[in-house]
């Protein structure tokens, strides 16, 4: 239950301090005074999406704080995600935007997200706006309503059912794109078979083309080769060559390597180099033994290296990449060999899911008949007390082609309003003001099935007047025996019912315009404020007519 709210700077108020009441909370002004701007400050702070138009102009900022009594459950979650409250605290909501645009929420002085805040405010109030009438002449909400209407064990039918209906749409589309691409799978199994083969043929191995070409460059060059071999192998193994001269220079200097240790160190380093030499002289003398050359050879190794950079052009820049091709066209083959066998997995577990699909959708469809069945009793056990004594409603199903996510049918409301008259749609039989009584009906059929919040109505009165406009305010305030009601109206009949009542007047000021919300406390402040709701003034028969309103409602007496 919504116990306060503070309003500043928020549209065009500038400071409101509303106490609510545990029934009926009414708030009624002259048109245009900006009634509903009161449930706009509510729907704000409950975390509905706002801008900076919010804050009022010349203000900083926009701040809504709501006091709200929370029950056992939402108390629970509250604590459990770090909100605590002492037992007999009220929870503290406050929401502020800036001028720049900046939003702000805290709940019991801890900041939090809007996203958050809209999880918990469907535990506190439900704002059922001037349009929600209107939403009844789209048939397509009518399964919202009779599925929410259906509890926790229907909604989680309807979702198997469009759990199911995912899975068979999956496999669905994995089947038509297996028949969508046949013709052009099969020309890239072809190519892949192609280049496999053409790849597998030449047997490659990683590093190849670089050792080919090496030794192609040693072919090339031969001649240049054994030349500066066989002028090598003459410096060094001639008499008087390099071998000799080392050999000289390393006797003379083992003569005198006794005398000092860096002359030994020389002798030493003479005679290393001595046997380098002559190691080196053999080294060359057997390449040279092993120089010749093979235009055979040569010709096959540019053939080779031919055959590597057509491949390389063809199937990647490297002959790692061309493996790798290769591998990647085994895999396409592989594939295509086994697209029979996946198209016969897939339309087992096609068969396979359907069956699924239709067993949950025959599950939902009979929780859907059985709450029907409900709604209609609870709704027109509504109907008298919102002057439709003649009244009929029931929901009507309509087998679909084929099951959907939402189910295996759509359904549609029918009402008459007069006895004697068949049922027909509602969206094409009611008027603005059966369409209101018949939500009313339909909500306070819903609010049965679930724990009761605060209901918040921005004119619920639309199209009524007179006796039935009476009756609905009758209903409203009976309703705020069980819960919470904060309703904006243009009617007396309904304001009267009123535990707290207070009225919204427009000031203008200069250049400014701004809303002032009193309560009317006093009975004569109620009477004065519907006398003029009935007629324009407070006095004569509109004064009379408002304390016999006021008289009535007191005594419980449409």
């Amino acid at each position: 239950m919504i116990t306060r709210l503070l309003i500043e700077d928020y549209g065009l108020i500038a400071r409101a301090e509303i106490e609510l009441a545990a029934g009926p909370t009414m708030f009624t002004g002259e048109t245009g005074s900006g009634k509903t701007m009161v449930l706009g400050a509510i729907a704000f702070v409950l975390g509905e999406r706002a801008g900076a138009d919010v804050v009022r102009r010349s203000a900083k900022r926009a701040t809504v704080t709501l006091n709200f009594d929370a029950g056992p459950a939402l108390r629970s979650r509250l604590e459990a995600d770090g909100f605590e409250l002492d037992s007999a605290e009220d929870a503290i909501l406050a929401r502020e935007m800036t001028e720049a645009g900046k939003s702000t929420l805290r709940l019991n002085g801890r900041q939090t997200t809007a996203g958050y805040i809209r999880e918990v405010a469907a535990e506190v109030a439900d704002i059922i706006g001037q349009h929600e009438a209107q939403r009844l002449l789209a048939a397509n909400c009518h399964t919202q309503i009779l599925d929410r209407f259906g509890g926790s064990e229907l909604i989680a039918a309807r979702t198997n059912v469009a759990q199911a209906h995912a899975a068979v749409e999956a496999i669905s589309a994995e089947l038509r794109l297996l028949s969508d691409r046949e013709g052009k799978a099969q020309a890239e199994f072809e190519f892949a078979q192609f280049a496999f083969d053409e790849i597998h043929a030449a047997a490659l191995e990683a590093g190849e083309d670089q050792l080919l070409d090496e030794r192609r460059r040693y072919l090339d060059n031969i001649e240049r080769i054994t030349s500066a071999l066989k002028m090598a192998h003459d410096a060094l193994a001639r008499d008087d060559g390099a071998n000799d001269s080392l050999g000289e220079a390393a006797a003379a200097l083992a003569g005198i390597a006794p005398i000092e240790r860096e002359l030994g160190a020389m002798a030493d380093a003479a005679a290393s180099l001595q046997d380098q030499a002559g190691e080196l002289a053999v080294r060359i003398s057997r390449k040279l033994d092993q120089t010749e050359f093979d235009a055979a050879e040569l010709e096959t190794i540019n053939a080779r290296l031919d055959l590597l950079e057509r491949l390389k052009k063809k199937y990647g820049g490297s002959i790692e990449a061309i493996i790798e091709s290769g591998e990647r066209y085994r895999r396409t083959i592989d594939s295509f060999a086994t697209r029979d066998q996946r198209r016969m997995e897939l339309e087992a577990q096609q068969r396979a899911c359907t069956g699924m699909l239709e067993l949950a959708a025959q599950k939902l469809t009979t929780l859907r008949s059985a709450a029907a069945e409900r709604l209609r009793a609870r709704v027109q056990a509504e109907f008298p007390d919102l002057a439709l004594p003649a009244g009929k409603f029931k929901a009507e199903f309509t087998r679909l082609p084929s099951i959907t996510a939402e189910g295996a049918e759509s359904i549609e409301f029918l009402f008459t309003a007069n006895a004697g008259e068949p049922l027909r749609p509602l969206v094409k039989v009611a008027s603005g003001g059966e369409l209101s009584r018949v939500l009313l009906a339909l909500i306070l059929a819903v609010m049965q099935t679930r724990e009761p919040t605060a209901l918040v109505f921005d004119e619920i009165d639309a199209g009524i007047g007179g006796a039935t406009a009476a009756a609905v305010g009758a209903r409203l305030a009976k309703l705020g025996k069980v819960t919470q009601v904060i309703c904006v109206t243009h009617l007396a009949q309904i304001a009267s019912w009123a535990e707290r009542h207070y009225v919204l007047e427009k000031e203008e000021k200069g250049s400014k315009t701004t809303i002032v919300v009193h309560e009317a406390a006093k009975r004569t402040e109620r009477a004065g404020e519907l006398a003029r709701m009935l007629s324009g003034g407070a006095e004569g028969v509109a004064l009379k007519h408002a304390e016999a309103l006021l008289q009535a409602a007191t005594q419980g007496d449409v």
